[in-house]
């Protein structure tokens, strides 16, 4: 909001009733600094929040540039949480600035939560509930909305011994697509879809209910996100699942019930998938999954629930392609792996081809050959570009049989320099697309059987986080901004998200986790005191902001029709997204250091 002096409607002001920011802005002074004129030294303590009014105030770690502060921006409002400023503050060409009282600053984090929680919040929660503000709308969305908010049917029991035609009958009276079936100790579930297979083979309808009935229960519990339960329905290609409390049914959650809520035809995709029969008709799947990912950003939805959604469409398509070019002997015989941020479900948009086979003793090399090269050139018409590595099904060294993968991933393992650990880092992330998953997990069984009791071997498995020093690659977009260069570009990937990815990665793989999801990784580190919480829910809130900034950028791209890359204009960020973008890149650099630590990295 405007006072008579101030433009106060930029963050963290902007958090503020307009009683407390004039009294604010009453109590305010403005002072003038030249070029080149120091504002903060470092270490010195800080009773003041300044606000930019107009020229440029750069932040300096000794010689690197760490920060760069523009018109209707704030600093430090770190040091004056704690009292004293980490680093030195320079006026970079002449600066006039707001000074606002420190213990104005502070009453007022007392008074207002939200203004507080700028000051004082850690990073993840800042991450995660100031972010919040971009599309306040998320939290009318489908994604933060209980199965039991969407209302769901009650169950009717059947007993195990009742016929087909009774069930049909209180079916009928009841208006039910559905009927539970208890028994013995099982419960099971008999739908109208069950009657296809009745008539087909012709089963009496005097048969016993239970011989017919499903036991093998989908189900969600009733306060689980119904994001989830369309997650289960889309990945299964399914109408309806089982509503549980504590494991016990209580309902039934159809498709009808979600599309009060859910209008973006996700399932639909996962339909025109399963009846494709041309590759022009997986190019119109992956045309409508493009045109989801935008509306569900609109929407609100976080970034690390939409990258699961679209692997999961992503996956179909391409099992169902593997499906139409492979001989019929190659695909029964073979079990296709995503690799990558696809394998880790950490992918949204279109990106390099990352993907291998693992294959049955004995089919015929020439077939094998003549499929994956087919496979890989309809991928290429699909959109999706080659990988400059070659980490694809149509080179030799990404497919093998369990026993030729074992003696791969052995190699691999045992080499000191080359390629070897990054071919074995990208494998860590395979994640079955179609065949038996559990060739998949004989691989990662002969993997922990041959890697090395060494400290040293894993402090080489981590080196590569040190390979894009984050703080050379901030430092260079800083300068960027510094100079009002028209695009200031970080590559997003290179400062923040491949450190956490590779630095989860390689921690698991000591801890012998085989989940592929950097998310699902932290989570298990945690729980395995490996890992502290508070630093993995940073590192999580960080990734997932990381992660939402690359897709803006590269839905900005798209727009423009320019080829996707990594890169983020920081120029076009706000305020706060900047703030936000600073906090998470300090929270790589400590996860990086911990990391490095571990491993002892300051030796090499």
């Amino acid at each position: 909001m405007w006072t008579n002096r101030f433009d106060l409607t930029h963050p963290p002001f902007d958090l503020l009733t307009l009683a407390e920011s004039s009294a604010l802005a009453a109590s305010a002074d403005i002072l003038y600094f030249s070029d080149e004129q120091e504002i903060l030294a470092s270490g010195s303590p800080v009773d003041a929040l300044y606000l930019v009014m107009k020229g440029l105030v750069r932040e300096m770690s000794g010689e690197d540039v760490v920060g760069a502060y523009r018109e209707h921006e704030t600093f430090d409002c770190r040091a004056l949480a704690t009292g004293k400023t980490v680093h030195r503050f320079v006026a970079h060409e002449e600066a006039l600035l707001c000074v606002f009282p420190g213990r104005d600053v502070l009453a007022l984090t007392e008074k207002n939560s939200l203004f507080g929680a700028y000051f004082f919040a850690t990073v993840s929660d800042k991450l995660g509930q100031l972010a919040q503000t971009r599309d306040r709308r998320e939290w009318q969305s489908l994604f933060a909305v209980k199965i039991s908010d969407a209302g769901f049917s009650g169950p009717i029991f059947a007993d195990g011994e009742e016929t087909i035609a009774h069930a049909a009958r209180r079916m009928e009276q009841n208006r039910r697509r559905s009927i539970f079936v208890r028994h013995g100790h099982r419960t099971g579930i008999f739908t109208t879809g069950d009657f296809c297979h009745i008539v087909a083979n012709g089963i009496s309808n005097q048969t016993p209910l239970h011989l017919c009935a499903q036991f093998s229960l989908l189900s969600c519990e009733k306060d689980d996100y119904l994001f989830n339960a369309l997650l289960l329905m889309t990945r299964h290609n399914i109408h309806r699942i089982v509503v549980t409390d504590k494991g016990q049914p209580v309902g039934v959650l159809a498709l009808i019930d979600l599309l009060s809520y859910f209008s973006n035809h996700s399932l639909s995709i996962a339909r025109q998938l399963e009846a494709a029969t041309t590759v022009g008709h997986l190019h119109t799947a992956m045309q409508n999954m493009e045109s989801l990912v935008t509306t569900l950003v609109t929407q609100g939805i976080k970034t690390p629930q939409l990258a699961r959604l679209v692997q999961v469409l992503n996956t179909q398509l391409m099992a169902r392609l593997w499906q139409m070019v492979a001989t019929p002997a190659v695909f029964a015989g073979s079990s296709l792996l995503a690799l990558g941020s696809e394998g880790r479900g950490e992918q949204i948009l279109k990106t390099d081809q990352d993907n291998a086979l693992i294959l049955a003793e004995g089919l015929d090399e020439k077939e094998v050959e003549q499929s994956a090269e087919s496979f890989t050139q309809h991928m290429l018409q699909l959109g999706y570009p080659p990988c400059p590595g070659g980490m694809m099904v149509n080179q030799p060294l990404w497919r093998h049989t369990v026993r030729q993968w074992g003696q791969t991933l052995h190699g691999w393992a045992s080499s000191t320099q080359g390629d070897g650990l990054m071919h074995l880092a990208i494998f860590l992330d395979a994640e079955t697309v179609s065949g038996p998953a559990s060739w998949l997990a004989a691989c990662r069984q002969a993997l922990h059987s041959v890697l090395p009791d060494d400290a040293a071997w894993f402090s080489r498995m981590a080196l590569p986080i040190e390979q894009f020093p984050t703080r050379k690659v901030e430092t260079g977009f800083w300068r960027q901004l510094l100079n009002r260069e028209k695009n200031a570009l970080l590559d997003i990937k290179k400062a923040g998200i491949f450190p956490i990815v590779h630095g989860a990665r390689v921690l698991a793989l000591e801890a012998g986790i085989d989940a592929p999801n950097t998310f699902d990784r932290l989570g298990a580190l945690t729980s395995r005191s490996m890992l502290e919480k508070s630093l993995a829910d940073d590192v999580a809130e960080s990734l997932a902001f990381l992660m939402r900034l690359r897709l803006d950028a590269g839905l900005e791209m798209l727009r423009r029709g320019v080829p996707l890359s990594n890169e983020v204009d920081t120029a076009t960020l706000s305020t706060l997204e900047k703030d936000l973008l600073q906090d998470a890149l300090e929270v790589v650099r400590r996860f990086k250091k911990m990391v490095g630590q571990r491993y002892g990295l300051d030796r090499f």
